[in-house]
C-alpha cells in the first residue's frame, strides 16, 4: 500500500512552507516510471522554492537521474547505490 503522505502535492506544499526534505526515492511512487516524473516535479519545485531535496539509496544506473539533477538546478543531492 502506497502512502498519501508522499503524495507530490504534500512534499511541495512543505517545500513552499520552508522544508529542505530527504526522501527514499523507492518510496515516491510503486512503479518506476511514477518515481521518475513524482522526482522529476519534485525537484522542479526545489529550484523554484530554493529549498534543499536529496533522494536516498537512489540507483546509480537510475534511468534519466542526470535529468533529475539538471531539473533541481543545484538543489537536488543524491545518495547513491549500486
Amino acid at each position: 500500500m502506497h502512502n498519501n503522505t508522499l503524495q507530490p502535492a504534500f512534499l511541495k506544499s512543505l517545500m513552499t512552507a520552508g522544508a529542505n526534505l530527504e526522501l527514499q526515492y523507492n518510496d515516491l511512487a510503486p512503479h518506476a516510471a511514477e518515481r521518475m516524473t513524482t522526482a522529476l516535479e519534485l525537484a522542479k519545485h526545489a529550484a523554484e522554492t530554493g529549498r534543499s531535496l536529496r533522494f536516498i539509496a537512489i540507483s546509480a544506473g537510475t534511468s534519466g537521474i542526470k535529468h533529475l539533477a539538471e531539473a533541481g538546478e543545484g538543489y537536488v543531492t543524491f545518495s547513491l547505490v549500486y
